[in-house]
């Protein structure tokens, strides 16, 4: 899959919570925990590179993440590069929810 079918992705379902006063959705919350491989509250890029190849595929078939949304290691890249806003090289729960919230139509 092309690098840019991850980082432009296409709108698709909208927020799944319901709840139009929150910062961000349940889904990219839940998305979020499941790439944070060391469960320390950030991302790095090693962590959204390796857990979207080993567990995207599992990710996707169980809904927490668009199938059209597996990419290879650069649209991971790509995807952790426009969410690093501060360019800190570490992703905040934040960050990570306002960049896959709206790419992902989940907001």
């Amino acid at each position: 899959m092309a690098a840019s079918s991850l980082v432009t992705g296409c709108v698709g379902s909208t927020a799944d919570d319901g709840n139009e006063d929150d910062t961000m959705s349940d889904k990219a919350r839940k998305l979020f925990e499941a790439l944070d491989l060391d469960e320390n509250g950030t991302l790095t890029r090693a962590e959204v590179i390796i857990a979207l190849r080993t567990k995207g595929p599992s990710l996707a078939a169980s809904g927490d993440l668009p199938f059209w949304g597996l990419g290879d290691e650069d649209a991971s890249s790509a995807l952790f590069d426009a969410a690093d806003q501060n360019g800190d090289e570490v992703l905040t729960l934040e960050e990570f929810a306002a960049v896959v919230d709206r790419r992902f139509g989940w907001r």
